[in-house]
């Protein structure tokens, strides 16, 4: 389970286009999830970011910014 708070989400640093790994050590790119409207259509959305290693998708972010370390 994760929780965070809305103070640690406006505290936390903004996501870059691509960020350092922290299994891999190497830069991959960020991606977003689609936001899934009633109608079964998607549209762009920054409410959760991710990136993915070797296969697997990790969490990165919500809202645009890096909760990681949070």
């Amino acid at each position: 389970m994760l929780t965070i708070g809305h103070d640690e989400i406006e505290s936390a640093s903004k996501l870059g286009k691509t960020i350092v790994c922290e299994m891999c050590g190497k830069r991959h790119k960020i991606s977003y999830a689609d936001k899934v409207l009633s109608d079964g259509s998607t549209v762009p959305s920054i409410l959760f970011a991710f990136y993915k290693c070797g296969g697997t998708a990790y969490f990165a972010g919500i809202n645009g910014k890096d909760l990681r370390s949070v």
